[in-house]
């Protein structure tokens, strides 16, 4: 920069000098300049104030630099990334961010029981909105903006439905745990279809034969039927005391939560791993119409004779293991896996191991106790299921429940409600595509 208020101060001092020859040539003529002349001096004055006008630009870069040569601080680093991180002020100043904590579920949890109290105010004769209710409990930020997803809008707010673009993350978190828990969604390779629709598949094949010069050809019937998937919609039931809907514990978020998946739990899988016919208001078991093998005992040999009878059943229906599952309880599992050959050595190794790695003759295992006296086997590419993937959730605490002989009276007893839908079914598409042994008197 020097260097360039150097090369203006020559040029300032150039065209000074060429002005001053301009002005005298006219003072020693004692005339004033004429029209080449004056034309000349007009030129060279622009040409001089452009000159000062950088002269003073440049004289007030250099005192700068002179200034942040003083007090500027030497950049860090090794890389151009590191050299520019250095430079920044706030890089280093602690800031305070906000993380969301909740257990997976949590969340779902706290929007529900919001939304309850929120409903018993109203009903009560009190407005109190979900967002007010949310926050009467203690329930952080990220939650009370879940809840605004439900809030009427207005065109004089312009942060209307800034909510409404947050990922629907809780109840995300809810139906994951609840696949977890749910036999029926830990089981993959299942055939997605809608609602509603009937599909068509060949239940017997056609026969083949090696045929002669001039002789008859064999005469193939293959035998077709259909599937009928409807729409079918579960409803589980939980009831609390308004004294434990008003607490702001957080155990009671968790208690509410592993309610609402325990309920849906069970009927998904009571209905699924049963042998009922399909109806109108229910989805068909998965062993409806199958003929059970009777056991023939509890020791190894008669285990594994079982277990290849059934899985006989699946090759001589020309359907191989490929993409099966056995089903069965924990407390089978465990026999399974401490029984002892002569020589000490686990009879069947795979199911001695936890959690999703179990095997069985090389077949994937998944337990739970819903399974129940049998051990079952299931070829999912077989079965076809329909579900919209969401949840739905209702409050009351004027309705009169049923459960069994018992009737409950909500508003009487001061209880109130929660009724979790999901609109889920399946069917097979065909009645061998799963099979079990009978252990009920073994």
């Amino acid at each position: 920069m020097n260097k360039y208020l150097k090369q203006l101060l020559e040029a300032l001092a150039e065209k000074n000098q060429a002005m001053q020859a301009a002005l005298t040539k006219a003072a020693g003529a004692g005339t004033t300049p004429d029209e080449a002349t004056e034309q000349e001096i007009q030129q060279l004055e622009k040409e001089i104030a452009a000159i000062e006008v950088n002269i003073k630009r440049a004289e007030k870069q250099v005192a700068e630099i002179e200034k942040a040569a003083k007090t500027a601080t030497p950049v860090q680093g090794q890389t151009t990334e590191q050299a520019l991180k250095s430079t920044d002020s706030n890089a280093n100043t602690p800031h305070i961010q906000i993380v969301d904590n909740l257990g997976k579920g949590i969340g779902f949890a706290q929007y529900v029981r919001a939304k309850m109290l929120a409903s018993h105010e109203i009903r009560a004769g009190n407005h109190l909105t979900v967002e007010q209710a949310a926050k009467q409990l203690g329930y952080g930020e990220n939650v009370i903006q879940y809840v605004q997803k439900a809030t009427l809008g207005t065109t004089t707010d312009a942060n209307f439905a800034a909510p409404l673009v947050q990922t629907d993350t809780y109840k995300g978190d809810f139906l994951e745990l609840l696949r977890n828990a749910v036999i029926f969604d830990r089981l993959s390779g299942y055939r997605a279809v809608p609602f509603n629709v009937k599909i068509n598949g060949q239940t017997s094949g056609g026969t083949a034969g090696w045929v002669g010069e001039a002789k008859a050809k064999p005469l193939t019937n293959p035998a077709f039927g259909s599937v009928e998937i409807k729409e079918h919609k579960l409803a589980a039931i939980t009831v609390y005391t308004e004294e434990l809907l008003r607490r702001a514990d957080p155990s009671v978020d968790n208690l509410v939560l592993q309610d609402l998946i325990a309920a849906t739990k069970e009927l998904i899988d009571t209905t699924f791993l049963g042998n009922t016919a399909q109806t109108d208001t229910t989805p068909a078991g998965v062993f409806n119409g199958v003929t059970a093998i009777k056991s023939s005992g509890t020791t190894g040999a008669a285990y594994e004779a079982d277990l290849l009878a059934l899985i006989t059943k699946f090759v001589e229906a020309n359907l191989s293991t490929d993409n099966s599952y056995w089903l069965m309880s924990e407390t089978r599992a465990m026999q399974l896996a401490l029984i002892r050959d002569a020589l000490g050595n686990q009879y069947f190794s795979g199911v001695a191991l936890n959690g999703g790695s179990r095997t069985l003759l090389g077949i994937p295992v998944i337990t739970s106790q819903s399974v129940g006296d049998k051990i079952g086997l299931i070829k999912m590419s077989e079965l076809l299921v329909a579900q919209d993937g969401g949840v739905q959730v209702a409050y009351s605490d004027q309705a009169t429940l049923v459960d069994g002989t018992v009737t409950h009276n909500l508003w009487q007893e001061n209880k109130f409600a929660i009724r979790v839908e999901k609109f889920i079914t399946w069917a097979k598409r065909r009645p061998i595509a799963s099979g079990y042994i009978d252990y009920t008197t073994a």
